[in-house]
């Protein structure tokens, strides 16, 4: 099964939406959210879900634009969740004002999960009277890593590829190493602007090096990459959030990209898609 998590302008909390095919999503709960937000700012924005150590689902969401911390939930069904925790990953960092589009990441030679989210550092910074949502800001990919998700590792620079980036997220890759997917997040909010769309780097390390970026493999302006296996192919989804809709492209090489054309909710922001064995169904009424 195929779940999307994300959420919407209208309401920042967790919704969903399932695919047995990895094309069609039907929406669960009716639209509405399954969870919303309970600690820091009350808003669960660019909702990641995975399966942690434990077998179960670990959420992380960003809480608000300008918060250091991020939120934290279990679940085993997707639908009744546990009591929300913020993490204090930046919390400590001085100049630290902000911790965006958290996700995390198995790194089966260590077997530690590696959190990682987009962070703008900058000594004697402070968010105070600042456009975060609006205006683009000097962001780096920061990450930390656990065994448990009860003990984390201070954090430190993930990706710094001499510009601001957000929204990273990587895969491992069959063969092996770890593919990511990250938006060029210079220029501006416009249509005509230059960046703001998805390249690609590969690792066999957490931390890098990192092989030499490639793309845009995506239009502009795009933000919120995932990227989720169909058969014998790779499909990225993207927000178009200029736009308010969303796009697709696949790939059967991980190199040469395609346009692609999935039914996914509307309103829709900032997904990702959990690939499953786990669930054979949710409830789409």
């Amino acid at each position: 099964m195929y779940v999307v998590s994300y959420f919407t302008d209208a309401d920042e909390a967790l919704h969903l939406a399932c695919s047995h095919d990895g094309e069609n999503f039907a929406t669960v709960n009716g639209g509405r959210p399954v969870l919303r937000g309970t600690v820091g700012t009350g808003r669960l924005r660019d909702p990641f879900i995975g399966v942690g150590p434990d077998g179960l689902f670990h959420l992380l969401a960003t809480d608000g634009w300008t918060s250091p911390h991020i939120v934290h939930a279990t679940s085993a069904d997707l639908l009744t969740w546990s009591e929300q925790e913020l993490l204090p990953i930046m919390a400590e960092v001085e100049g630290a004002l902000n911790a965006w589009a958290p996700e995390f990441f198995l790194d089966r030679g260590t077997g530690l999960y590696h959190l990682i989210w987009s962070s703008v550092v900058e000594a004697g910074g402070t968010a105070e009277g600042r456009n975060f949502e609006h205006v683009g800001q000097n962001h780096r990919i920061w990450h930390c890593t656990t065994e448990d998700f009860r003990t984390f590792s201070a954090p430190a620079l993930f990706f710094d590829p001499g510009h601001t980036v957000i929204d990273a997220t990587v895969r491992e890759l069959d063969g092996g190493g770890f593919l990511m997917a990250y938006k060029d997040e210079r220029g501006t909010n416009d249509l005509t602007t230059a960046h703001k769309d998805i390249h690609l780097t590969t690792f066999d390390t957490p931390g890098g090096p990192y092989s030499a970026s490639t793309g845009p493999v995506t239009p502009s302006v795009v933000e919120g990459p995932s990227i989720f296996r169909r058969g014998d192919e790779a499909v990225m989804i993207f927000d178009h959030y200029l736009e308010g809709r969303y796009g697709a492209v696949r790939s059967r090489n991980g190199v040469e990209w395609e346009l692609a054309s999935l039914a996914l909710p509307s309103g829709m922001r900032h997904a990702s898609v959990l690939e499953t064995p786990l669930l054979a169904s949710l409830p789409t009424r």
